[in-house]
């Protein structure tokens, strides 16, 4: 393996966008919370951080009110359009001024500011708001409207299957069971061609703009990665599959991703691309990327993998 420390400065800070499933029985949702204030204290002080959680309804917290709690609730049963999304937030890419990293966040209340903000100035609300969750999808568009081409991981915390929405992969009717393999094997699943379709939208949108997609599951029973598996595979992101939040897999497992090297720096790469010389006839790439569409004459004849490009 080759490392690279590049001399240019970052543009932006790294972004972390939690999505948290609220509805877990009492000690699973204790267990996450307190992984999730305790990476806080693992995470850079100017990266930025966000917060939504979704049970039936969708909140997008806003950590720029100090005087009190804030939030944008969406129905999780009905499918918004990217733009309505920006619009009900007020997201626009035109409002954005990202800071560099280390810098600190400009003071002007454009979209950005409400939802992502330094951990060094919104840590205690962030806090205050994960200890008061209580039990009961939009993420990738606060992201993509506001830091495109930017280092981001929207980390996803789910504690079962999806029951709402185009994303469904069972229905909360308990006559209705969840797929089983011979389904699968028989096509015979009846959520399933529309669930992957939207998880595969999702993936290429969220890949095209350089950010990964994380999943944690914390469920004794199936969480529907088979319909969500394009959003790791296409992004770079990690899967993690336990039991509950309370297991020692799932914290070790998470904490470790904030592991820094000796130079204070996260031992993580953002928004990566490959391109390939002009001495190579290159026939694909194998592994979690998405093709950047170059044609050239380095592209071989033979396709394996992810082909007939020269650049991921």
């Amino acid at each position: 393996m080759i490392e690279y420390t590049l001399s240019r400065p970052a543009q932006a800070p790294p972004v972390f966008l939690f999505v948290v499933n609220t509805c877990l029985d009492a000690d699973n949702l204790k267990a996450l919370r307190d992984a999730l204030v305790v990476s806080l204290s693992l995470i850079p002080p100017y990266a930025l951080v966000g917060l939504i959680t979704f049970g039936t309804m969708t909140q997008v917290h806003g950590l720029g009110y100090a005087e009190c709690s804030k939030s944008y609730v969406f129905h999780g049963g009905k499918e918004y359009t990217q733009k309505q999304i920006q619009d009900m937030l007020r997201l626009s890419t035109t409002t954005r001024t990202a800071p560099r990293a280390g810098q600190p966040m400009p003071q002007q209340a454009f979209g950005a500011a409400r939802f992502l903000l330094p951990v060094q100035q919104c840590e205690f609300q962030l806090t205050g708001i994960l200890e008061a969750l209580a039990r009961e999808r939009t993420g990738d568009n606060i992201t993509q409207t506001t830091f495109p081409n930017t280092g981001a991981r929207i980390m996803v915390f789910a504690g079962g299957s999806a029951t709402e929405g185009p994303g469904m992969v069972v229905s909360n009717e308990l006559k209705e069971p969840i797929r089983s393999h011979h389904d699968i094997e028989r096509d015979s699943v009846k959520h399933y061609k529309r669930a992957v379709k939207f998880y595969k939208g999702l993936a290429k949108r969220v890949s095209n703009n350089g950010h990964a997609v994380d999943l944690f599951a914390g469920c004794l029973d199936q969480v529907g990665l088979l319909e969500m598996k394009s959003l790791p595979n296409s992004t770079n992101g990690v899967i993690v599959l336990s039991d509950s939040f309370a297991t020692s897999i799932f914290k070790q497992r998470f904490l470790r991703m904030f592991n820094k090297d000796d130079q204070d720096f996260l031992k993580m790469g953002f928004n990566a691309t490959f391109d390939t010389t002009k001495e190579l006839k290159v026939s694909g790439l194998i592994g979690h990327a998405i093709s950047a569409g170059k044609k050239s004459a380095c592209v071989g004849e033979t396709e394996i993998g992810i082909g007939q490009t020269s650049a991921w």
